[in-house]
């Protein structure tokens, strides 16, 4: 692996130590007043504010490094920031007026004086890429200049310049594209630090007009870099973004400065101009549509949503009738027992667990087909949506078979006719009985009762308690001969 270049050393090389001039550096206490800026200084003076109040704080810890002018003034070489921060605390206190500088006394040429500078200042700040575009610019013009008097640097210049700059060698490459074949509209962005370094780049190389549209359609919003170096690889591919197609009434599409803005924008869904918005998928989509459609695509796409809404709309009212037409007739059953049982209108009734209860003057409204603008989700007194239906029967005082729709017989509970009996009402004799332990829809099963013991049991294996939640029961009939069987003590 080669040695690292090293300017300074090279520098020392080329016009040999400052003190073999016999003009050694002298220090001394300089009014601010008669400190000028180098008009070479091109580097800007930011965060001066913050290092005002650190050299408050801790003091200066560098003196300012000048040469001496005319009519007893002096030129700053190194520490315009210093300088401009000392001057803000001048303003407060007169201890900051006269501040400590390194006087430079050599006869030194203006192409050293400004090569001196740009090391002072590229080894004690940290430049924007702008920046060290331009320092590279001007080292390597020095340079040059500096090779025409007769210094001789050893080496390429690509390696001298890189290393004044403290820059690696491809990194200055880019620097160089950018600053030599990017248009001035987007350079000057670039020298405000307003445009990434990888945007810069990728704008760079392609052709001067495409650099023009793209700073006409998003000049005010800078690309991203992902999105610059998609362009350029599309450019590369052979894109140029004017639409070949034409519109339905025949006239050519006109649109690709929109085409090339969607891309700009969209960086991993390139459109290239080459699909037309009336036929593309992005313009048809319900959500996460494109916003840069033509007017006739979005024209388009607002009456298929509107086509779309009248027919889920219809669709819902479609839905509204059928849910109200079943609502108003399972009303229309319950209404009956509740009038036979002589309810009041504010009686409620609870049908499920987690609705509201129902009163007999709302049961009575639905049933006449008086809604009060409700929208329903599905039959609410359909006796699968029961949270209790023999809670519901002994309130209305009809039989659970009523409740259940198993019959249209409307019988008062508690009639001798009534086979169905509502726990926690118990069995008064032990034996075989037909139970629901659950929701209808899953059916019953058969458990035999022990009196004695007050527990249900398995029919077929006696003496263990069975714990389960015993809804309704009933007697069991009469089993056939076939069927008859000895029921096992355990």
């Amino acid at each position: 692996m080669g040695r690292k270049f090293d300017l300074a050393a090279a520098f020392t090389a080329a016009v040999g130590e400052v003190s073999d001039l016999d003009t050694r550096e002298q220090l001394q206490y300089i009014s601010l007043d008669r400190l000028d800026q180098d008009p070479g200084n091109f580097y800007s003076l930011d965060g001066v504010e913050e290092l005002a109040a650190n050299i408050q704080l801790c003091g200066l810890q560098q003196p300012l490094r000048v040469r001496e002018g005319e009519h007893g003034r002096y030129t700053i070489v190194s520490g315009h920031r210093r300088r401009a921060a000392l001057a803000l605390l001048a303003e407060e206190e007169a201890k900051w007026r006269t501040v400590p500088c390194l006087v430079e006394t050599d006869p030194a040429s203006p192409e050293l004086r400004e090569l001196r500078l740009i090391l002072a200042n590229s080894s004690t700040r940290v430049l924007t890429p702008a920046e060290t575009a331009r320092q590279a610019q001007q080292v390597e013009e020095l340079l040059y200049r500096l090779k025409e008097q007769g210094y001789q640097f050893p080496g390429r210049m690509r390696d001298q310049v890189a290393a004044a700059c403290r820059v690696s060698a491809p990194k200055l490459a880019r620097l160089k594209v950018i600053r030599e074949r990017l248009i001035g509209e987007w350079l000057g962005q670039f020298q405000r630090d307003a445009l990434p370094e990888q945007t810069a780049y990728a704008l760079a190389r392609m052709p001067e007009e495409l650099q023009e549209r793209l700073f006409r359609i998003c000049g005010q919003k800078p690309l991203t870099g992902c999105a610059a170096e998609r362009l350029l690889e599309a450019t590369s591919s052979g894109a140029v973004w004017e639409p070949s197609f034409s519109c339905p009434d025949g006239s050519p599409c006109r649109r690709g400065d929109a085409f090339l803005r969607h891309d700009a924008e969209n960086p991993f869904e390139l459109c290239l101009g080459e699909t037309c918005c009336l036929t593309c998928s992005r313009a048809k989509s319900s959500c996460y549509a494109c916003d840069r459609m033509c007017a006739k695509a979005k024209a388009l796409r607002k009456e298929g949503r509107e086509d779309a809404a009248r027919t889920e709309e219809e669709r819902r009212e479609q839905q509204q009738r059928e849910y109200r037409a079943a609502i108003q007739h399972s009303a229309a059953r319950l209404l009956r027992a509740a009038e036979a049982a002589g309810l009041d209108d504010q009686t409620p009734l609870h049908l499920q667990d987690y609705r509201p209860e129902l009163t007999v003057e709302e049961l009575r409204d639905y049933a006449a087909g008086e809604f009060r603008e409700r929208y329903f989700y599905g039959n609410d007194l359909a006796p699968r949506s029961f949270s209790d239906p023999a809670g519901l029967a002994r309130t209305l005082r009809c039989s659970a078979d009523y409740v259940l729709e198993l019959t249209e017989e409307l019988r008062p509970a508690g009639t001798g006719e009534e086979p169905w009996h509502w726990w926690p009402e118990e069995p008064e004799e032990s034996g075989l009985y037909w139970c629901v332990t659950g929701p209808l829809h899953r059916g019953g099963g058969l458990y035999w009762w022990n009196r004695a013991k007050r527990q249900w049991e398995d029919p077929a294996a006696g003496g263990f308690g069975l714990h389960v939640a015993v809804k309704l029961w009933m007697p069991c009939p009469a089993l056939p001969e076939s069927m008859t069987w000895t029921r096992t003590e355990e």
